[in-house]
C-alpha cells in the first residue's frame, strides 16, 4: 500500500509515519521539514502556503491523508491567514484537484472537537451535533475547523473521503507546550506550573489508538463521510494534572491553578459521541493515560 502523508513531525504524521514502517507500507512524506521520528520511502520538499502540489504523482497514493495545520499550539502565534489557509482553503483545494486528476483512493482530513464551540452541554455531540452547531467559536482554530467540516458534509467524489472530528490526542511526541509534557516537565524538575483554574472537561485519546482507528476504517472500506472518533478517559485540567502528579507518588503544590486565562476557557466541557464510527469498524480504543505516561519521560518530556 502506497502512504501519502500531508504534513511532517506533527504528533498525528510522526505516528502514522511510525505505523507505516512497521507495517512495511510505501510512504511519501510531503512538508517543509523531513520527518525526524520515522524513515519514509521519499521526502517531498513543500510550503503549502506558497507552493502546488504536483498531483499526478500525488494521485498514485492509495491513501492521501492531510496532517497539515495551524492554530493549535498558542504560543505559536500563527497569523489568521496561515490558520484559515492551511486548514481549510488548502484541503479543499486539494480534493477539488484529486476530482481532477480521477482519484480512486481514499483521502483522510481531521476536524476538531473545538469547533463544537462554547459550552457547559453535558451530553457527547453526535456528528450532526457538532455540524449543526451556532454555539461561539472562540478563535480562528475553532472556526477554520468548523468550517472544513461543514465543507465535507456536502462533498461528494469518485474517491472515498474520511474526515475524523478527534478529541484531545496526547502521545510522547507532542509539544513540551501541551499540558501532559509541560505537567510531567514540571514534575521531574520541580518548577513552577501556571495553569488556568483547570475546570474545563475534556476527552483524551492516546495517539496511537487514533491511528489504529485510521487504519481499521481503511481496512474496513469505510464509507466516505464525518466521523467522531470518541476519547477514551475524560478529566478536568484539574483532574488530570492530580493523576499526573499521584502517579508519579508526588504531592500537587497548592495554588497552581488560575494563574493564567486561554481562550478555550469557555469551552467548558468538550465530549464526542463515537459510537457511528465504533459500530462500523468494530474497533474500540483503550488505551489509557495511566499505561503510557512513563513513555514521556523515556522522551525526555
Amino acid at each position: 500500500m502506497h502512504i501519502s502523508i500531508i504534513g511532517t513531525n506533527g504528533l498525528l504524521s510522526a505516528c502514522i509515519g511510525s505505523y507505516c514502517n512497521e507495517h512495511g507500507l510505501e510512504l511519501h512524506m510531503y512538508g517543509k521539514t523531513e520527518p525526524k521520528h520515522h524513515t519514509y520511502t521519499k521526502f517531498i520538499k513543500i510550503d503549502l502556503l506558497n507552493e502546488n502540489l504536483h498531483y499526478e504523482e500525488l494521485s498514485k497514493s492509495d491513501v492521501i491523508i492531510y496532517t497539515a495545520g495551524a492554530g493549535i499550539q498558542f504560543h505559536l502565534k500563527e497569523s489568521p491567514d496561515a490558520v484559515y489557509n492551511l486548514n481549510v482553503s488548502i484541503p479543499v483545494s486539494i480534493c477539488n484537484n484529486l476530482i481532477r486528476t480521477g482519484y480512486k483512493g481514499a483521502f483522510i482530513s481531521f476536524g476538531s472537537y473545538f469547533e463544537i464551540g462554547e459550552t457547559a452541554e453535558e451530553s457527547a455531540f453526535t456528528e450532526v451535533d457538532v455540524l449543526r452547531s451556532q454555539l461561539v467559536a472562540p478563535n480562528d482554530y475553532s472556526i477554520s475547523k468548523r468550517m472544513l467540516s461543514r465543507f465535507f458534509n456536502s462533498f461528494r467524489a469518485p474517491f472515498t473521503f474520511l474526515h475524523f472530528i478527534l478529541p484531545t490526542i496526547y502521545g510522547e511526541h507532542e509539544s513540551a507546550y501541551r499540558l501532559i509534557p509541560y505537567t510531567l516537565r514540571a514534575i521531574n524538575e520541580n518548577t513552577n506550573l501556571t495553569l488556568t483554574s483547570g475546570v474545563q472537561v475534556r476527552q483524551y485519546i492516546y495517539i496511537q489508538d487514533v491511528v489504529n482507528v485510521l487504519f481499521n476504517s481503511i481496512a474496513s472500506n469505510l464509507v466516505s463521510g464525518i466521523y467522531n472518533i470518541s476519547g477514551v478517559e475524560e478529566f478536568s485540567v484539574k483532574e488530570l494534572v492530580t493523576v499526573l502528579f499521584d502517579l508519579n507518588d508526588k504531592e500537587i503544590p497548592d495554588n497552581i491553578f488560575g494563574k493564567t486565562d486561554r481562550v478555550d476557557v469557555g469551552m467548558k466541557v468538550l465530549r464526542l459521541n463515537g459510537d457511528k464510527l465504533k459500530n462500523s469498524i468494530g474497533y474500540t480504543p483503550s488505551t489509557k493515560i495511566a499505561q503510557v505516561y512513563n513513555k514521556y519521560i523515556c522522551n525526555g518530556s
